[in-house]
């Protein structure tokens, strides 16, 4: 009885300290069923646990905006044709507020050919349009003050259009607040750095801001590129800076896990050329450190990411020097998770805080 007590107590020694990593599920990206649609520069949200997929850019001479809605399914992964947006455009920003979705400016492109290559032409749009996924439809709300481009997030039931761009001022550092409640629009305090196509993400109810491209704009180049970070706290309408991203980088995406961000893909352009990039690195508001993660698949920038329990889901995006929108979708920590016990005693609770035990 005595040598079935010891050996029952080194079985569970060793399950709980010894092989704990092997009760964990592996960091891993896994491929994903294909959008429909092959697309970039769209908007995509998360309602009642399924994706919605909004506009964006395809590959084509002429009018290049869409107004194509699809919803994904995480849970059969499948995809579903959804109601058209009535208004078809390039990088919509999407916010959910109870349950509804609000796609808020953005712009009619055109894509036309300039000798041996191409070139574009963008009409900046103030619309905004909700759209209900329990009756699937659309209705038109107040417009913007002024036709812009931009991200957003919502805090406190409010949307915070942040950056981007409106006519002949290419990078805003304007802040305006909408209030779906009383379909009106309100300024805020605008950020230290002017900036679009930036990553943005709120943490504990302040508002993280990263990277995008800034001033001084430079003659048929987009640049420069930044690696600046400002945090922006509603309740006192104050900016502060952080330390800055690893790299510059723009078109890249900032997804929350346990109050971390997950900066993914982007781009970057030096000497020329344009670098897309694969990296994952990862933003402790806490200590306001970077570390890093295993890269993506491929490399893409204008792409979207989305937290599906606990995994962070990658959609389309633009590689390969831009020629062609992507139908990929990647997942990373999409494996079933178990929970245990590590040697300190801290409960595991999700994959974002196994591999370096942070």
């Amino acid at each position: 009885m005595k040598v079935r007590w010891t050996l029952g107590i080194l079985i569970i020694y060793t399950l709980l300290f010894v092989n704990v990593d092997k009760l964990v599920a592996e960091e891993t990206w896994t491929q994903r069923a294909d959008m429909p649609t092959a697309r970039s520069s769209f908007s995509a949200c998360i309602v009642n646990g399924k994706v919605f997929v909004i506009g964006g850019a395809i590959d084509r001479f002429g009018d290049i905006s869409i107004s194509i809605v699809e919803m994904y399914d995480p849970k059969t992964d499948t995809w579903e044709r959804k109601a058209d947006m009535p208004t078809a455009r390039v990088g919509p920003s999407a916010a959910v507020v109870d349950g509804k979705i609000y796609a808020i400016g953005g712009s009619e492109m055109k894509k036309f050919r300039v000798g041996p290559g191409w070139g574009y032409s963008v009409k900046l749009l103030a619309t905004v349009e909700m759209y209900d996924p329990a009756t699937d439809t659309w209705i038109k709300k107040a417009d913007m003050p002024a036709p812009r481009s931009g991200s957003s997030c919502v805090v406190d039931g409010k949307i915070y259009l942040i950056g981007g761009a409106k006519e002949k001022q290419h990078r805003l550092e304007n802040v305006e607040v909408y209030d779906p409640s009383t379909d009106t629009w309100a300024r805020a305090k605008s950020m230290n750095h002017a900036r679009a196509g930036a990553a943005i993400s709120v943490v504990d109810g302040q508002i993280y801001v990263m990277g995008g491209v800034g001033w001084p704009q430079i003659p048929n180049h987009p640049g420069p590129f930044l690696s600046s970070v400002e945090v922006f706290n509603p309740k006192t309408n104050r900016w502060s800076e952080k330390r800055d991203m690893p790299a510059p980088k723009s078109g890249h995406t900032a997804s929350v896990i346990d109050g971390k961000v997950y900066v993914i893909g982007g781009g970057f352009r030096g000497n020329g050329l344009y670098t897309y990039l694969s990296t994952v690195e990862i933003y402790d508001p806490k200590t306001d450190r970077w570390t890093q993660e295993p890269d993506l698949p491929i490399a893409k920038s204008g792409h979207e990411a989305i937290v599906i329990n606990g995994a962070i889901y990658v959609f389309g995006g633009n590689s390969d020097g831009g020629k062609n929108p992507l139908v990929t979708v990647e997942a990373y920590g999409a494996a079933e998770i178990f929970q245990s016990v590590d040697p300190a005693g801290k409960l595991v609770k999700t994959w974002g805080a196994i591999k370096t035990r942070r």
